[in-house]
């Protein structure tokens, strides 16, 4: 699926198509409230009858045209265009106050470690030294013991490009987290629909049949004692909430009344039908499209912030995943180190019986078994962790083929990488401040509190609402007969009214809209605070680039040195015949160096490949280095593809 994560409008938009660091400022022109207030009922001023209905109708065109341009061509009179200048200001500033130091031209550099004064002088004799060395590239993979089970260790190979397949396509983080966006698309319908139209009905039935006091005059009633009628009401109309925060009801309704007392009328029974139009609309507090829409951007940046929230999961995830295959590499080398020391020693601890009748005390072949011993103990604890970090890597693939209660371990394909690689600081920063999900997400923040300003700043005017009612009326004996009298314009009601409202002090609005100043201030504090995090997550993530790819060299340096002494020590050994036990307990002591330079070779290898890893992290570009997009999932049923 296409990459949704843009945003396409506010304070957010143009992100990521722009490469200057400019982009990143903040563009708050348009700052929508946050909902329609709704208006208190609104009271009905003037009152025409059908005699002067032509008249009437022309002062409420009027009228209406005025209500609608004003709403229309005007904004919030306490408009905010210094501050939101200001603010754009500040959030640019944040960007270039950091990088003003750096050259503009971005002077790029490569890993590089030069070839130390022990591998230049021991060139000639690398491959023998390489052969000595223990789980070098090509040496036979150690074997596992049984499982759990009892069974044959079952073994899966794995490169590192599946692994990362697997993982961003199984991961039950990653699906949980993309089962956000299509919850926060559902609280962007919702806030729409506050602007579908609305059908509506209603429908009263009364019976009337109560006593009443009756006057006299005279001794003689005037009146009947008795009240009897009977009332039906029915009444169906539509009613739609615009933008502008007004409200437009068209309705019809009809009524049936019968008299059932002495008292007739004409006709009984009567019926009354009517065709009706209302609008009401706020001319202050609660007017206008910016107010009345500010739920639904809020919304839509809700949903932006958790397609971003999927990205940073992502890039989390990518990095996890090489980091634990690099560490499973590792432990592989590792129990291939531990076995070579196994073998060794025992030929060591061989050679020491040999010469127990010669020179060889008891209490230093004694040394020799536990030292061979101690090193078998390192064997099992080699062949643990590779289990244990087998397992972690299953975790994060979520693989239905390698289900973590299985006893499958994987065996990594893929072998330590050391190229060197070619950076800029500054680049590297720009890159990051274009693809981290973080800055989006300051960026989205300050949006939503500019939106919130502007609502708490329309909420400190006055309530000023307007309303208006055209209705056609018809009356006579049947049901048809009452449409036919009201469609013949015989007979015109209309009726506007005005009603306003206005604390005394306005304190809560005011409070408010000082609150809400702050929150939008604390975010523009807190995108800086965001700025400095990724620059710092980027220069260290360098740094961890650079020292572990020199660590490379100084620890093979270290390696080379110590086969080379193994070596001296092995030739005489075999030249002059000193096996006497001091010689032996020597060997045992180099052997452990070597290993123990072994793995910082190999660590140093691990540490610079994981560096990497998180240095695309850090720079917001491991989705693009692995060539994945970001797939929303829209239906509940995806999530659960994978289990079926």
């Amino acid at each position: 699926m296409q990459n949704e994560d843009q945003p396409t409008d506010g304070i957010g938009s143009g992100m990521q198509n722009s490469p200057d660091l400019d982009q990143a400022a903040v563009c708050a022109e348009t700052v929508p409230a946050n909902g329609p207030v709704p208006p208190p009922d609104l009271i009905p001023f003037v009152s025409m009858s059908k005699t002067h209905h032509q008249r009437g109708l022309t002062l409420l065109c009027a009228g209406f045209a005025v209500l609608v341009g004003s709403v229309v061509g005007c904004r919030s009179p306490f408009a905010q265009e210094r501050a939101d200048e200001i603010l754009r200001q500040s959030v640019r500033r944040s960007i270039d106050r950091e990088l003003e130091q750096l050259t503009a031209e971005g002077a790029t550099r490569e890993t590089f470690a030069e070839p130390s004064e022990v591998e230049r002088e021991l060139a000639e004799r690398r491959q023998e030294l390489d052969e000595i060395s223990p789980a070098m590239p090509g040496d036979p993979r150690a074997p596992l013991q049984r499982d759990l089970e009892g069974q044959p260790q079952d073994e899966m190979v794995l490169n590192l490009e599946s692994a990362i397949t697997a993982a961003v396509s199984h991961n039950l983080g990653i699906q949980q987290s993309r089962l956000l966006p299509a919850i926060r698309e559902a609280d962007v319908v919702a806030a729409e629909a506050v602007f579908d139209v609305l059908l509506y009905a209603n429908a009263s039935l009364s019976r009337i049949d109560e006593p009443t006091a009756v006057p006299t005059l005279m001794g003689i009633p005037l009146g009947q004692a008795v009240q009897r009628s009977q009332t039906d009401v029915w009444e169906t109309g539509v009613r739609k909430l615009l933008t502008t925060g007004g409200e437009v009801t068209l309705s019809t309704d009809f009524t049936r009344f019968d008299a059932r007392g002495l008292t007739t009328f004409a006709p009984d029974p009567a019926y009354t039908s009517a065709f009706r139009l209302r609008y009401t609309q706020p001319l202050l507090r609660g007017a206008g499209a910016d107010v009345n829409t500010a739920t639904i951007r809020l919304s839509r940046n809700e949903e932006r912030r958790s397609i971003q929230d999927v990205r940073v999961e992502l890039l989390n995830l990518i990095a996890d995943t090489e980091t634990a295959y690099w560490q499973l590499v590792f432990s592989w080398q590792n129990l291939a180190i531990q076995v070579w020391l196994v073998e060794v020693g025992e030929e060591v601890a061989r050679q020491l019986e040999l010469r127990q009748e010669y020179d060889t005390l008891p209490a230093e072949f004694a040394d020799a078994i536990a030292t061979v011993e101690q090193r078998k103990a390192d064997v099992i604890r080699a062949r643990r962790a590779i289990r244990s970090s087998s397992d972690t890597l299953k975790v994060l693939l979520n693989d239905p083929a390698l289900p973590i209660g299985g006893e499958t371990v994987l065996v990594p394909a893929d072998a330590l990488i050391e190229a060197p690689i070619t950076f800029s600081l500054r680049e590297s920063l720009i890159t990051a401040m274009q693809n981290r999900p973080e800055v989006q997400q300051a960026i989205l923040n300050i949006d939503d509190a500019t939106i919130r300003q502007a609502l708490a700043d329309n909420s400190r005017l006055p309530v000023l609402n307007a309303s208006a009612e055209l209705g056609y009326i018809g009356l006579a004996d049947s049901p048809g007969g009452a449409y036919e009298n009201a469609l013949d314009d015989s007979f015109i009601d209309w009726i506007i009214g005005l009603a306003f409202e206005m604390p005394i002090g306005n304190r809560e609005a005011e409070a408010r809209y000082r609150q809400a100043r702050l929150q939008r201030t604390s975010s523009v504090i807190a995108y800086r605070q965001t700025i400095q995090q990724i620059i710092l997550d980027v220069k260290s993530a360098l740094r961890d680039v650079v020292t572990n790819y020199e660590l490379i060299q100084a620890t093979r340096s270290f390696r080379i040195a110590q086969a080379e002494n193994l070596r001296q020590l092995e030739i005489e050994q075999s030249t002059i015949g000193d096996l006497r036990p001091e010689s032996l307990n020597l060997k045992f002591q180099r052997q452990e160096t070597l290993a123990f330079a072994r793995q910082e070779e190999l660590q140093a290898l691990v540490n610079f490949d994981s560096a990497i890893a998180n240095l695309y992290r850090a720079t917001g570009i491991g989705l693009e280095m692995n060539n994945i997009n970001v797939e929303i999932i829209s239906a509940p049923a995806d999530a659960n593809a994978n289990d079926r």
